[in-house]
């Protein structure tokens, strides 16, 4: 029942994820409002059962009080069949401060992380990168950058299937002495991590694909993600107005047409589907408030990546070792 255009987006995505892949659904909600939009949609298949939730958490909720006064939740009753073993892994694009309060009280934490963190797949000039945290932690240790980075390791190495994943801290300079005191003091730790850490990266090097991975605290990887989006949604409204300006400019851009296409297939965010909670002992994918059917779809796959790559287990590992 989360996300802006709940439920008939997330019912959609659902039905596109059983036709591709090999997969059982749980959709968990009030069930009566649930199955009267399936018969609506014409959703109807043995891969899709329903769970009833019948509490819903508004967007404006408190994430500990709708934790703790709506037990009935989608949120909340689809965490706990992950936890007790009827489903692999959950995903919501409904309030994401309760779903990260939500995964962390049912699941727990992994044994030695300090915080969990958000990492999603984002686009680069020469493929996907991973960068996290995007959110879940506005104010970090040094620790909490270095766990960030080890567990964005075991996830680049399954999402992007890339055995050793250069490993960047974003930083305003190359040299370790540049940035905060925050990015001054992580530079060493990285050094000594178990990882192929390459050093600092700046922000105009991100979507260059220099780095598989990039690090940085929640409040200045959640303020550059929204900062892209909003870049990519300018792009697209000034080629809309300027279309309209002369004929000339039109027929520019309908020459350009497929290109620009192609353009906003690579960096539309319904591409990358969800984001994945990383640190606590289940799998959890936030999907973004405005996901569509195909956002939905590939949220889905990203749980069906870290459930199948078995992400928790080898970051439980990491650690203990």
């Amino acid at each position: 029942m989360g996300g802006d255009s709940a439920p008939e987006e997330i019912l959609k995505g659902a039905k596109l994820a059983i036709d591709e892949y090999p997969i059982n659904i749980i959709l968990t909600g009030p069930k009566e409002t649930i199955q009267n939009h399936l018969d609506r949609l014409n959703i109807s298949s043995d891969q899709l059962s329903i769970e009833d939730a019948p509490d819903i958490i508004s967007m404006n909720d408190s994430p500990s009080s709708s934790y703790r006064a709506k037990k009935n939740s989608s949120i909340r009753v689809g965490l706990e069949l992950v936890k007790a073993g009827r489903a692999d892994g959950f995903i919501s694009a409904g309030n994401t401060g309760a779903v990260m309060t939500a995964s962390l009280l049912t699941f727990g934490r992994i044994k030695q992380i300090e915080r969990p963190a958000i990492a999603t797949t984002l686009p680069s000039q020469t493929g996907q990168f991973i960068m996290t945290d995007l959110g879940s932690n506005v104010d970090c240790k040094p620790s909490h950058l270095v766990q960030f980075a080890i567990m964005g390791h075991f996830f680049a190495q399954i999402h992007l299937n890339v055995n050793d994943p250069k490993v960047a801290l974003l930083n305003i300079g190359e040299e370790p002495e540049k940035g905060n005191q925050l990015t001054q003091s992580t530079y060493p730790l990285l050094k000594e991590a178990p990882i192929n850490f390459t050093g600092n990266i700046e922000g105009k090097e991100v979507l260059k694909g220099v780095a598989d991975v990039v690090v940085c605290d929640g409040f200045t990887g959640n303020s550059l993600l929204k900062f892209g989006e909003g870049v990519s949604e300018v792009f697209f409204n000034f080629f809309k107005k300027e279309a309209k300006r002369s004929l000339i400019s039109l027929l520019g851009l309908l020459l350009l047409k497929g290109a620009l296409k192609k353009f906003r297939r690579r960096y539309d965010h319904a591409e990358y589907g969800g984001a994945l909670l990383l640190g606590v002992k289940g799998v959890s994918v936030i999907a973004h408030g405005s996901s569509c059917q195909t956002a939905i779809k590939n949220a889905i796959h990203t749980a069906i990546e870290g459930v199948e790559g078995k992400i928790i287990e080898k970051i439980e590992h990491a650690f203990e070792s």
